[in-house]
């Protein structure tokens, strides 16, 4: 078998976008998302981060009422997305169940990143008590990516609740 061809290195770079609260801004984004990637030679990367986004900006949509915040990190072969919005609640992963038309996006996010987190912000970008919740994916595509979603939740533990369960909240 001959070894795979090494990836080239892409240069560190960051991106910031202002989301306005207007559900149209989710497309703005991810046009803008594939637009960065492909310009900066990550195509490999552009479906599984468009998701990421839709799921992390829907989520800054629904769940506030006020701007948010894109921020695209490209450094150490990662990409990071950063989504801070004006709501201090934390994340919260739901069960996915069938009959619901929502509540998924966190369950995707969890399943589709490498890593995701979220972090308060005590006076965040807008002024007011927010949060950002982040997600990483790399390249190359790591194996786990080809296993079915419940066989990473089952490997993953709920990063969010864990940490409302440390600081002694419930995660629900």
């Amino acid at each position: 078998m001959l070894p795979r061809p090494a990836v080239p290195a892409i240069a560190p770079f960051e991106y910031c976008l202002q989301i306005p609260h207007d559900p149209r801004a989710v497309g703005v984004a991810r046009a803008s998302l594939r637009s960065t990637l492909s310009a900066h030679e990550l195509p490999e990367l552009i479906d599984r981060a468009e998701l990421l986004v839709s799921e992390l900006l829907t989520n800054a949509i629904v769940h506030t009422y006020g701007p948010a915040d894109l921020r695209l990190t490209w450094a150490r072969e990662t990409l990071r997305m950063t989504v801070w919005d004006t709501s201090p609640k934390p994340p919260n992963v739901l069960p996915a169940l069938e009959n619901h038309e929502s509540g998924r996006g966190l369950t995707l996010v969890h399943s589709l990143a490498d890593r995701w987190d979220y972090f308060p912000l005590h006076n965040g970008p807008f002024g007011v008590k927010a949060k950002a919740v982040w997600c990483e994916i790399g390249r190359p595509t790591p194996a786990a990516w080809a296993e079915e979603p419940e066989q990473r939740m089952r490997r993953r533990p709920n990063r969010a609740s864990t940490v409302a369960t440390s600081r002694g909240q419930s995660p629900h």
